[in-house]
């Protein structure tokens, strides 16, 4: 009985209440379809980027994890928060590796960046544990810029 919760009159998985909680965090909106029009090692190496370069959706998702963990005594509710968005990115990662097989590539966790294959490590997390405030300052320009570099790359994206 301890997986589950009561949730007014039904008793739902913990896990299922778990899930429920990240939609705080998730844009009402629909993810669009996972589709490419074909193979394309270009956008593949694009997306590659956005999966597993120094900023992307998996240096964000250890970010998250990592704040929340040395958060948890002080913030606990902060700590929680960062965890369901840590989730988000999960997802995301999860879709940036789907798309790059459909485009042709090869989704390990490293990518090319200047003509070296960069493999991707723990250094890459910013470690910064000073304040919550420092940390949300970090995770918001870190954000902008990963909205500036898929706005960048919907320009040159013709698919």
């Amino acid at each position: 009985m301890d997986e589950f919760i009561r949730n007014g009159g039904f008793l739902v998985e913990k896990r299922d209440k778990h899930i429920e909680s990240v939609k705080a965090f998730v844009s009402p909106e629909p993810y669009p379809p996972i589709v490419v029009a074909g193979k394309n090692r270009l956008y593949a190496g694009l997306m590659h980027m956005n999966m597993c370069a120094a900023h992307s959706e998996l240096t964000a998702l250890m970010q998250y994890l990592y704040q929340s963990w040395v958060m948890n005594a002080n913030h606990a509710e902060a700590a929680q928060d960062l965890q369901r968005i840590a989730m988000v990115e999960m997802h995301h990662l999860d879709m940036l590796g789907q798309l790059i097989v459909l485009l042709g590539g090869n989704p390990t966790f490293s990518c090319r960046q200047q003509g070296r294959q960069i493999i991707w490590d723990g250094g890459m997390v910013t470690y910064c544990h000073d304040s919550l405030a420092q940390m949300m300052k970090e995770n918001i320009a870190a954000e902008e810029f990963a909205i500036e570099t898929y706005q960048r790359q919907i320009k040159c994206i013709d698919d």
